[in-house]
């Protein structure tokens, strides 16, 4: 079992996302308060939380949401690129009229044009950044520039930045200080593991994966409760009992998949 687990670990072959998707309560709180944001019209608000809590599949699930509500969203996964990069990759997703020559000028040229067209129309406008711990220095201008021109009461938009917790020091503090709330997404309790587990085991019901108390104890104590490696213990365990013809899986299980994780 062992030499099954290093193997899938090490070739990073559990890298599916968490299936299947859990609503936690501190997933639903989180989401209650960004709608409470979007409602108020704020102007900033940051999602936080540590690194594998779940803030970018909350980030993909909502924004799905909100967009069949017909509002207008831009969400922006990678902001730790060039300035140039950034305009282009917004401009797209704002269905702005910009082409392969459009010029980082133009790019911003035609940004502001579609949010005021977008505005006039009275679309809800949210820009979401995810990772925003990555930004460059001039990234974080543009969205200085956009939250003062056009986000708040008046413009229909809000900007919504995700950033790990751990690295919220050293965060551009201009940004911070605009910021009209700061959401904590929490990591999951054991009741919330135990629920997922029920869960995870009806969604496989092909690998009969059998987990006790003790071994979603183990899950919890291991985990720290973050969802992406409660996910990951649970593929492997998956993996490593049919390799076994077992569905049985013990605290020594998590704790074997545990050292190859770490």
């Amino acid at each position: 079992m062992l030499a099954l687990v290093r193997y899938a670990s090490s070739l990073q072959l559990i890298v599916a996302p968490m299936s299947p998707f859990f609503e936690s309560p501190a997933y639903l709180e989180a989401v209650a308060r960004l709608e409470y944001a979007l409602e108020r019209h704020d102007r900033v608000a940051i999602l936080t939380g540590v690194l594998g809590c779940g803030k970018t599949t909350l980030l993909e699930k909502w924004t799905s949401t909100l967009r069949r509500r017909g509002a207008v969203v831009a969400y922006l996964r990678t902001p730790g690129t060039f300035e140039h990069d950034f305009l282009w990759e917004l401009a797209i997703q704002l269905k702005a009229n910009v082409g392969l020559a459009t010029t980082p000028p133009e790019l911003w040229f035609q940004i502001r044009e579609q949010l005021t067209a977008y505005a006039l129309e009275q679309r809800q406008i949210v820009i979401v950044v995810d990772h925003i711990e990555e930004i460059t220095r001039e990234t974080a201008d543009v969205l200085l520039t956009l939250v003062r021109l056009h986000c708040g009461t008046d413009t229909e938009a809000s900007l919504i930045l995700s950033v790990d917790s751990q690295q919220l020091q050293t965060f551009d503090t201009r940004l911070l200080k605009l910021a009209d709330l700061k959401i904590e997404l929490e990591a999951w309790n054991s009741e919330d593991i135990a629920q997922y587990t029920a869960a995870y085991q009806a969604a496989h019901p092909e690998a009969n994966l059998s987990l006790d108390s003790a071994a979603v104890e183990a899950v919890s104590r291991y985990s720290e409760g973050l969802p992406r490696v409660i996910s990951q213990i649970l593929d492997l365990s998956r993996l490593a009992m049919s390799a076994e013809d077992s569905p049985t899986v013990t605290p020594a299980t998590v704790e074997a998949i545990r050292q190859e994780l770490l």
